[in-house]
């Protein structure tokens, strides 16, 4: 169990969450396409997955905002399964599909750099914010001392909520020690996933740095 003022904390996280995915909502023509183009399958499957979506997200974004001010307004206790449910699941889906997204964006002839850049910018600030979650989901929900599933590295004296946040950041700009390890296997493989995914983003912004420079010499 979390008490009151820990999860006013998440619930905080996660409207931020949701308001950062409608901002996501502005770069949905980002990806683009050619006919010369051999993923251009794959890039319309996602397109139209995000484009059908849109309003179904916008008006489900908006009643899950409304929902969780109103919990807090009334100083109301979430039922933790049903945060884990709704939180993992939206978590989860944009995570994965916005990630095949930006990867996608490297085989995309170089469009328009705002909405290019617009479109990491924002996943990259849902992305550190979502692991942020995770990692504070699994090692402080149900511990009764946190900091036994996921060992932070820069945590100092006392453990807090906004460590795993932290970490999750200076995963993304500060390379050399891991910032967060797994203590068993389930959370070896949870650090191992989003390692991959930080070298992967990283990746993908250099490559699509070095396509823009290019183009405009």
């Amino acid at each position: 169990m979390i008490d009151a003022r820990e999860q006013w904390k998440e619930v905080v996280i996660l409207i931020t969450l949701v308001l950062v995915r409608l901002q996501m909502l502005n770069y949905v023509d980002a990806l683009d396409t050619s006919k010369s183009d051999r993923t251009i399958g794959l890039k319309n499957a996602l397109k139209i997955i995000v484009t059908e979506s849109v309003h179904l997200g916008l008006y489900a974004s908006w009643l899950i905002i409304a929902l969780l001010v109103l919990s807090v307004l009334l100083r109301r206790n979430i039922p933790r399964r049903w945060l884990d449910i709704v939180a993992g699941a939206f978590i989860s889906f944009n995570l994965i599909i916005h990630f095949l997204k930006i990867n996608l964006l490297l085989l995309t002839p170089p469009g328009a750099p705002s909405m290019l850049l617009g479109q990491i910018f924002t996943y990259l600030i849902f992305f550190v914010l979502a692991w942020g979650w995770i990692f504070w989901r699994f090692d402080w929900v149900g511990k009764e001392n946190p900091g036994t599933v996921v060992e932070i590295s820069d945590r100092g004296d006392s453990l807090s909520i906004f460590d795993y946040y932290h970490a999750s950041l200076m995963a993304l700009v500060r390379r050399g020690r891991p910032e967060v390890s797994g203590l068993n296997r389930t959370d070896k493989i949870l650090v191992a996933i989003h390692t991959f995914m930080v070298l992967d983003l990283i990746g993908v912004a250099l490559g699509r740095f070095y396509q823009l420079i290019t183009r405009m010499i």
